[in-house]
């Protein structure tokens, strides 16, 4: 692994450990500023603010939230990572009621950086598992 390699995967283990311990200004210090973020839950990408709002309001709902990283690869400025989500859902998010119930699931992660920061990030995460696990999944 080359010194940047090594530094795009310091920066990204940083970012996720700042998220999981509900730091959101310090997970966007890895950041730059035009960042964008891919969701499979959102229609179209989302910009710092955005997400930025989002995050908030996620945390507030999943107040024991944990992300745990199991795999990790780095190649030039991509950064691919396995986490495992969980959380319980205690307080309701964006018009969806809490359920008190608890979920855990994988998520795959990837991040393209740019001098040294993240610039674009694509989650890849099982909605319907999720939904399933707190008991709102409407088929």
């Amino acid at each position: 692994m080359t010194p940047q390699e090594e530094h795009n995967r310091d920066v990204v283990l940083k970012a996720i450990k700042a998220l999981s311990d509900h730091d959101v200004e310090g997970f966007f210090a890895y950041h730059t500023d035009d960042m964008t973020s891919h969701e499979v839950f959102f229609p179209k990408p989302l910009g710092k603010s955005e997400l930025e709002a989002f995050l908030y309001d996620w945390l507030r709902a999943y107040p024991d939230v944990k992300i745990e990283t199991q795999n990790i690869k780095v190649e030039g400025d991509t950064v691919a990572v396995e986490n495992i989500v969980s959380g319980t859902f205690v307080n309701d998010l964006r018009g969806v009621k809490a359920t008190g119930r608890f979920y855990q699931v994988r998520e795959a992660v990837f991040f393209d950086m740019k001098d040294g920061k993240i610039k674009d990030e694509r989650i890849y995460i099982d909605q319907k598992s999720i939904e399933e696990q707190l008991g709102i999944w409407q088929a």
